[in-house]
């Protein structure tokens, strides 16, 4: 997000040539900051929140072009000048929080928590953060939110912009080509790229600056014609300025206050209207920059930008909105480690106004001072020697692997013996995922939902008798102990994908996309060599509806039996964070609630449309796992090596191996006998 500056700072300069000071600009950064802010302490009150990033974007642009701008136009500008002051700008917020950060997480988190804080780290002082979030945003990730600096991606974004902008504009103008075409040419590019990838691979079109460079280059367009038409976009200091002009960007009086309004309409309208978060960005990503880029253009004089935007109280948010959105996704994710997932709405509420509390502080006596200091390449270089030893710090604590030793001995241990990195966690999972069988693409380079190859060896039966698994990674982990204990004159067959149940594909999307390759894939197999037996078993429920129909067809085509499992239990963090939060004095083999409640509430509504009749036989799962005194956390008598889960719910291998033995082996050879 862009820096937001004092009234008399960045905004007055950027609009030096445009007669004053824009308050309804610092209104409009209100609205982003406030949007950001609900979404993640509220969600459900601010659905799609994460809009008002949209929203900086092109505000940024704006801002950092029309002081391009008029710098060249003054053949004033530097390139020195123009990063030394993004430095005293952006860096003092932004070292003083990620250093508390830093030293909150060394006295509170794991150590693969503070390890990849410490990635992290780096990463954002860098500016890179969007480009790490990037390469780990797959199936096999942790949850963001407990990611303390996952929202510096769109930090990086902009700093990445501003990398590049100066210079393409700078050369632009010494080569006399018209900047409003070069501007939506860039702006046309990279909207279209950011549409289609938004298609194929979200993840790509959220933290790619090739398909976010567009929301920046819409400020930058309305930059340009702000230096063409002025008066559109400023008051007019006599009533002879704003009278209605010819021009592509000429408006009256009504013109600006429709603009306004309107614009304000489409950013409201994309905060609490947008729900379709996997074509998001794309098209929809169209809607909140408009409505800023109207707001825009609309002027300081319309109904809206004056009445609203510019009031004092929207003002002073915009002033702090950069630091406040700094500190306030920290202090959410640090509370939900510290009260182990469990953050009240009264909670969430009081964290939202301690962080305006520091924004202000940080505004205050960081931010200001430093400002003050006119000389922009004095202070400089101090600021970057300080971003330099906050990398320096996150490179030691991602080498030496998150600090284990800052832990009592015991609690070290335990800890490392989960850690995804370990080797032992490496193995198991190895035997777990079965990830020959996986239409995933878990070896890119990149997120992307391009399916991939599986062996043929997972779907070729090789006795008559056979069973074939389907769902996702919750059924990829059966395998292993099927195979175990299911007799050698069983056929143990497997295609799966992660993330990705049993559900409706289409035929255009099964080249593009995993789920839809997997269920097509699955299908045609079925088809060509029915297995006696198909087991179905996904981590989230199923639509009841399909599975009838499903299950009609398959067993039209041969199949004789379909098992559908339900839910197993979903723990609502990792299991071995549980026992180390909460019941580290002692362990009870079966611990009482801790469940993710949304997500089994999915599995009870499956269940309770279930018929006296159906074309499948439903297989309760949590019967295994849980009875009036909670659902089991380990096997045997060692509650390290006896846990049954290294995360929320996939088993390992023992488990595995117990759960097919005790019930679902017996289940299935019961099956052939019928």
């Amino acid at each position: 997000m862009h820096s937001p500056l004092a009234a008399n700072d960045e905004s007055a300069r950027a609009t030096s040539r445009l007669r004053g000071y824009r308050p309804d600009i610092d209104g409009l950064r209100a609205v982003a900051v406030l949007s950001v802010v609900g979404y993640h302490a509220f969600p459900t009150a601010f659905p799609s929140g994460f809009v008002g990033v949209d929203v900086f974007f092109v505000i940024s642009g704006f801002l950092i072009t029309s002081i391009i701008l008029d710098e060249i136009a003054r053949d004033r500008f530097s390139f020195v000048t123009f990063y030394a002051r993004r430095v005293r700008r952006l860096f003092p917020a932004l070292l003083l929080v990620t250093a508390v950060c830093l030293v909150a997480g060394w006295l509170v988190l794991w150590p693969e928590d503070f390890r990849r804080l410490g990635k992290h780290a780096l990463a954002g002082a860098a500016f890179l953060t969007n480009f790490a979030l990037w390469r780990e945003a797959n199936y096999f990730d942790v949850a963001s939110d407990t990611k303390v600096l996952l929202h510096l991606w769109s930090l990086a974004i902009e700093e990445q912009f501003y990398l590049i902008w100066p210079a393409l504009i700078a050369i632009a103008w010494r080569m006399r080509l018209n900047l409003f075409m070069v501007f939506a040419a860039i702006f046309a590019a990279s909207l279209a790229y950011g549409i289609k990838i938004t298609a194929t691979n979200q993840v790509a079109a959220f933290f790619s600056p090739a398909s976010r460079f567009w929301e920046l280059a819409a400020g930058a367009l309305l930059a340009q014609a702000s230096f063409a038409w002025p008066s559109v976009f400023t008051r007019p200091e006599n009533p002879s300025v704003g009278r209605p002009r010819t021009g592509r960007f000429s408006a009256d009086a009504f013109a600006r206050q429709a603009a306004g309004a309107l614009g304000l309409v489409l950013v409201l309208a994309a905060v609490f209207l947008i729900s379709v978060r996997d074509a998001f960005p794309g098209w929809w990503a169209l809607m909140p920059v408009a409505g800023a880029g109207l707001i825009i253009f609309g002027g300081p004089d319309g109904w809206v930008n004056r009445r609203l935007l510019s009031t004092r109280l929207m003002v002073f948010i915009g002033t702090i909105s950069y630091p406040l959105y700094l500190w306030h996704w920290p202090l959410l994710a640090f509370a939900k480690d510290i009260l182990h997932h469990e953050t009240s709405a009264a909670v969430r509420g009081a964290l939202v106004a301690a962080a305006v509390g520091l924004a202000w502080l940080t505004y205050q006596f960081v931010e200001r001072p430093i400002r003050k200091e006119r000389r922009e390449r004095r202070v400089a270089p101090p600021l970057c020697a300080a971003m330099l030893a906050i990398a320096a710090c996150g490179a030691i604590i991602l080498v030496r692997d998150g600090f284990p030793q800052r832990f009592p001995d015991e609690k070290s241990v335990y800890a490392q013996f989960f850690d995804r990195g370990s080797q032992r966690t490496i193995d198991e999972a190895r035997l777990i995922n079965q990830l020959p069988c996986n239409f995933y693409s878990f070896d890119s380079p990149t997120p992307t939902r391009a399916p991939r190859p599986v062996d043929p060896a997972c779907y070729t039966r090789h006795t008559p008798r056979s069973v074939l698994i389907l769902g996702d990674s919750n059924g990829a982990d059966l395998y292993h102990g099927l195979k175990q204990v299911l007799p050698e004159s069983v056929s143990l067959l497997l295609l799966y994908s992660s993330g990705c149940r049993v559900q409706p594909f289409s035929k255009e999307l099964i080249e593009s996309d995993h789920c839809h390759k997997a269920n097509h894939f699955a299908l045609e197999r079925i088809k060509a060599d029915p297995p006696d037996i198909v087991l179905m078993a996904s981590y989230n429920s199923y639509d009841i509806d399909y599975i009838r129909a499903y299950a009609k067809l398959i067993r039209q085509h041969g199949v004789k039996h379909v098992l559908v499992l339900g839910q197993r239990p979903h723990w609502r963090y990792d299991l071995h964070r549980i026992i180390l939060d909460e019941f580290w004095s002692y362990t009870p083999r079966r611990i009482p609630g801790r469940l993710d409640e949304s997500l089994h509430a999915l599995g009870r509504q499956f269940e309770a449309q279930l018929r006296a009749e159906e074309p499948f036989e439903y297989v309760d799962q949590m019967q295994p796992f849980c009875n009036s005194d909670g659902c089991l956390t380990y096997l045997g008598d060692d509650r390290r090596d006896g846990l049954i889960t290294n995360d929320t719910a996939h088993l390992r291998p023992h488990a595995s191996v117990w759960l097919a033995r005790e019930h679902l082996a017996p289940l299935i050879l019961s099956r052939f006998e019928h």
